[in-house]
Order: structure tokens, then C-alpha cells, then sequence
């Protein structure tokens, strides 16, 4: 009887141990899930914002307010003078020469 006592007796130690541990561990786990979510929570309202300020008419709007730029919606054509842009570019070669 003492010799089951004294190899049972530990094992039950043990075993009371390791489900401490288990437990102290899975709280550390759901602390860090929560954790986990707050900071995707935040780094989804700002991609939401990013996406609001990157679309075209965000970008449009305030380009016309700072920089009073205007859009042109009927435009399929562009005329540029071929001597200016040979002037720019030798202008760019001498730079880079």
C-alpha cells in the first residue's frame, strides 16, 4: 500500500501541475487573441480610411481645392510641339552627360 502511495501520490502532483500550466497558458493565449483583434480592428479602419482618401474623387476634390487643377472629361487627343520635346530632351541629355 505505501508503495502505490508514494508512486501514485507524485504522478497526481504532476498531473495538478500541468493542468495549472495548461490553463495559466490558455488564459495567455485568449489575452493575446483579444489582442490580436484590437489591433486588426485598427488596422482595418485605417485601410477604410485610406481607401476613402485614394479614390478618384477624393483625389479629384482635392486637387481642385489646393492645387486648382481641373479635370477634363473629353479629352482623347493631347497636341505637343516635336521641337519642344527634342528641346527638352537634349536639355536632359547635357544634364546627365
Amino acid at each position: 500500500m505505501l508503495f502505490v502511495a508514494l508512486t501514485v501520490t507524485p504522478l497526481v502532483f504532476v498531473y495538478m501541475f500541468t493542468q495549472q500550466a495548461i490553463r495559466e497558458l490558455n488564459m495567455l493565449k485568449n489575452q493575446k487573441i483579444e489582442l490580436l483583434r484590437g489591433e486588426e480592428n485598427k488596422l482595418e479602419i485605417k485601410r477604410v480610411v485610406y481607401q476613402k482618401l485614394t479614390s478618384e474623387d477624393e483625389v479629384v476634390k482635392k486637387a481642385k481645392e489646393k492645387f486648382d487643377l481641373v479635370r477634363i472629361d473629353h479629352m482623347s487627343k493631347i497636341s505637343v510641339n516635336r521641337n519642344r520635346i527634342k528641346n527638352i530632351e537634349s536639355l536632359i541629355k547635357k544634364k546627365y552627360d
